[in-house]
């Protein structure tokens, strides 16, 4: 007996699968997407969306996931081929001119777990382009789903609305951030230091036996020739990230988190003044039960507790939550914790009791767990219902 394979279909498979995998490395961290979001609508020149940059980033990252998810089920397969098309085009354009103009940016194709030069995000698309005209070019005739991709599609999206959900009120399940648990502060180790990695791409022209490189694909004039083009993936160690706070008289503090046990409540926007009176019960409650809490903020919102100051991006970047909580100790990040999920009193005088590195094995693994069940979970749903 022989089994028959269609191709088309995995092509379709392989395309839906990257459309998810970008949409969950994008929902698991909206806050960084709502920053990849403004870069572009500055490239764009329409800055005046950047107050939105949170929801359409989510709806955007959604859109991609239920295509994603079409795609892979191969339900409403007309309907998904126009708009797969559609969005293939826009991505060309884009990226293409990207490539031109090279801005210094990222291009967030997959949030911030995967970091990709203009060269290779256009390279990129072309691929995915080619996977689309694989799968559906002179096919007239689409044919129709088994009824359970429909019921293997719906579980598919309600577990990714879920996840954003999650997402929005949490903090991302895994830290791509300069600030991830187990990170030292530059201010409690001097030495403390970064692995950093950046593909470059240079395109090479000639004329006259001259030969120059470029980092964009565009020849001085028309006399010079293409060449060629190389890449190369430069690596580096810079010093480690640290948290600059001051006091009200602008004098640096960054002393205060570099001894013992402390918990840091970063704020980056404003909170409302319920919102603030938990932050500062929160506040007592550590500060009882045995450790050092600083609030830290963007500007002084209120004055009957103590702020200290630092950069909002640098305090969304330390924690994704306005008014979440991470824990140090001796300057070493050790756990992070979303507004909405602090600890509680008990838990506070819990930890207290329990060596951090128990601490820091214990909520990062659990987190690790989770991202790694959700996946399974959605690639069991999709490839094998």
């Amino acid at each position: 007996m022989s089994i028959k394979i269609d191709y088309r279909r995995i092509f379709a498979w392989i395309l839906g699968l990257v459309f998810v995998y970008s949409s969950i490395s994008k929902l698991m961290d909206p806050v960084g997407t709502s920053y990849i979001m403004k870069e572009y609508f500055h490239f764009l020149h329409i800055s005046f969306l950047d107050g939105a940059a949170l929801t359409l980033g989510v709806l955007f990252s959604l859109s991609e996931a239920i295509l994603g998810i079409a795609l892979t089920t191969g339900i409403f397969r007309r309907i998904v081929v126009w708009a797969t098309c559609i969005l293939l085009g826009f991505f060309l354009v884009l990226t293409f001119a990207l490539l031109i103009v090279n801005p210094t940016m990222d291009c967030g194709c997959f949030g911030e777990s995967t970091h990709l030069s203009h060269f290779d995000t256009f390279a990129k698309n072309i691929i995915l382009a080619l996977l689309a005209v694989c799968a559906w070019a002179g096919k007239k005739d689409f044919g129709k789903p088994k009824p359970r991709k429909y019921f293997a599609a719906g579980i598919s999206l309600t577990a990714v609305l879920i996840f954003t959900v999650v997402s929005l009120v949490g903090l991302p399940l895994r830290d791509y951030t300069d600030y991830a648990s187990g990170n030292k502060l530059l201010s409690a180790d001097p030495y403390a230091t970064l692995r950093k990695a950046q593909r470059t791409t240079m395109f090479y022209y000639e004329k006259d036996s001259l030969r120059q490189g470029f980092d964009r694909p565009v020849r001085p004039d028309s006399s010079w020739r293409f060449a060629g083009i190389k890449q190369k993936i430069r690596t580096w160690d810079e010093p480690a990230a640290d948290l600059p706070l001051y006091d009200s008289e602008g004098i640096t503090v960054d002393g205060l988190l570099i001894d013992g046990p402390v918990l840091v409540v970063s704020l980056y926007e404003k909170p409302g003044e319920k919102k603030w009176g938990n932050i500062c019960q929160f506040a007592r409650d550590a500060q009882e039960a045995g450790f050092t809490c600083v609030v830290a903020a963007d500007e002084r919102y209120y004055n009957d507790f103590p702020l200290y100051l630092s950069d909002a991006k640098t305090l969304s970047t330390f924690n994704r939550s306005n008014g979440g909580v991470t824990y140090l100790y001796n300057g070493e990040i050790i756990a992070k914790w979303s507004y909405t999920f602090r600890p509680d009193r008990q838990e506070l005088e819990e930890m207290m009791q329990k060596d951090y590195v128990e601490i820091l094995a214990d909520i990062n693994g659990a987190r690790e767990r989770r991202l790694e069940g959700f996946s399974l979970f959605l690639l069991a749903v999709l490839l094998l219902i």
